[in-house]
């Protein structure tokens, strides 16, 4: 799937599915948002190679539940080679069952602009990745479940492909088996996440999260891992400011620990972030 289909995807999602619902009285709404995280992390990776990232997005909330929105961040060409920032795009529709009980589907694109994943070779290809989601809430209880349409974010074993078969032993890169690949050249696409989070308010302003998740990682089981979370956020008026810890179970492969430019950074959790975040 490539850029032009997966946004068509998106745009044809949202636009079926609103007559779908009926108007549920609540008025449209388009919010903004801007945030400084000392490191972003996503499903317990570092993003940005253990360092701080700027982000920011828009969201639009329509009648019937529909939604639409963007976001970006600062990200490391240490890893994700060629790019410099993660722009994402999304929509889907959400909505009540009962009162205690709610549901979402979406589907994300996340773009790499100018990401490259060899950038010297012919065979390149992009970091670009399209998935879809769906997911229940029941109280402060959410089970969400994502697949991925494309190769997930590059990895693939044809030539060009983002995944080279390396360990980080002794700070150096080891070569490893590829074994348990499925077939030759096989790609990533049907990689899945499956997460569970729960959400506790108190004292008002106060909000405590607890997650976990999976990350299957189609053709490369070498590369899955579980991923947890630990997080407290304080609202401030229009400011949220957090504190989390992340750790995962992901291997020592070049995929979770880059060694870049004579940095050796491990990626792949024991993480802790601070963040400022403000709405508007």
């Amino acid at each position: 799937m490539n850029r032009i289909d997966s946004k068509v995807v998106l745009l044809a999602l949202v636009t079926i599915c609103s007559p779908a619902f009926a108007d549920d009285g609540a008025a449209s709404s388009i919010t903004s948002n801007v945030g400084f995280t000392s490191d972003y992390t996503f499903r317990g990776i570092s993003q940005n190679y253990r360092s701080p990232a700027l982000q920011g997005g828009f969201d639009y909330a329509g009648t019937g539940g529909v939604y639409m929105g963007t976001w970006a961040s600062t990200i490391s060409g240490n890893q994700y080679t060629n790019a410099s920032m993660e722009w994402d795009v999304y929509g889907g529709l959400g909505g009540k069952i009962t009162d205690d009980l709610s549901y979402s589907a979406g589907i994300n694109y996340a773009l790499y602009p100018n990401g490259k994943t060899a950038p010297t070779s012919a065979n390149t290809k992009n970091w670009d990745t399209a998935e879809v989601n769906a997911g229940l809430t029941y109280m402060g209880f959410n089970l969400k479940y994502t697949y991925a349409l494309t190769n997930w974010y590059g990895i693939s074993g044809a030539a060009g492909g983002g995944f080279e078969p390396m360990m980080i032993v002794n700070d150096a890169a080891t070569t490893i088996s590829t074994a348990d690949n499925a077939a030759s050249n096989p790609d990533s696409k049907g990689s899945n996440y499956i997460e569970a989070n729960y959400t506790y308010s108190f004292l008002g302003d106060h909000a405590l999260l607890v997650h976990a998740g999976r990350q299957t990682i189609q053709n490369f089981s070498a590369l899955s891992y579980t991923d947890y979370k630990l997080g407290l956020t304080k609202q401030l008026g229009s400011f949220a400011v957090g504190v989390a810890y992340t750790t995962t179970t992901a291997s020592d492969n070049q995929l979770y620990h880059v060694i870049a430019n004579g940095d050796n950074k491990n990626l792949r959790g024991n993480i802790w972030a601070l963040s400022v975040n403000r709405t508007f």
